[in-house]
């Protein structure tokens, strides 16, 4: 629950921080930390000036850093994989289907997460199609976890405790 607490401010933070003036004439914010005036927030320099933030709040080096951004980033996707990331969230009693980014292969949760979704959509899918594909569903997201809590146990063992308290807080450890 906690993870899924930490992703959503984290949706949260980035959304915030893509926001540009609603009015031209409203007082002018001082520039993000790491942004250029006018800088037109793309989601890779979103994502690099997080990065970089991280970095400076667990105080390593760019040595360091090279060893744990790895571990960071894929515990960053899986997680995102095993909440299904923006895309599924509701709207208006209905969920929208997973986008998988071009060029990238098509997870087992994701797969399982889009047939699930194209099963709820037949009107005529019966008890047992449901059941099946829930239960696919249900597995993928185990196989998920797990891999999360194998990624989460290589990173705590090359952290100080002081990052592994300040990981923790920002959600990529539990």
């Amino acid at each position: 629950m906690g993870t899924r607490r930490a992703l959503v401010m984290a949706i949260v933070g980035i959304m915030v921080l893509g926001l540009g003036m609603a009015n031209a004439g409203e007082r002018q914010r001082p520039a993000r930390e790491g942004a250029q005036p006018g800088e037109r927030m793309t989601p890779e320099r979103i994502q690099e000036m997080m990065a970089q933030r991280m970095k400076t709040t667990l105080q390593v080096s760019d040595e360091e850093w090279a060893v744990m951004q790895p571990f960071i980033e894929k515990i960053q996707t899986l997680t995102r994989d095993l909440t299904g990331g923006v895309g599924r969230m509701m709207m208006g009693g209905r969920q929208r289907p997973v986008r998988q980014p071009e060029g990238e292969e098509e997870s087992d949760m994701a797969k399982a997460t889009r047939e699930l979704q194209e099963t709820l959509a037949k009107e005529d899918a019966t008890a047992d199609q449901i059941t099946e594909k829930l239960t696919a569903y249900r597995e993928a997201r185990e196989a998920v976890k797990e891999e999360v809590g194998e990624f989460q146990g290589a990173l705590r063992e090359i952290v100080t405790p002081r990052q592994e308290a300040q990981l923790t807080l920002m959600g990529i450890l539990e």
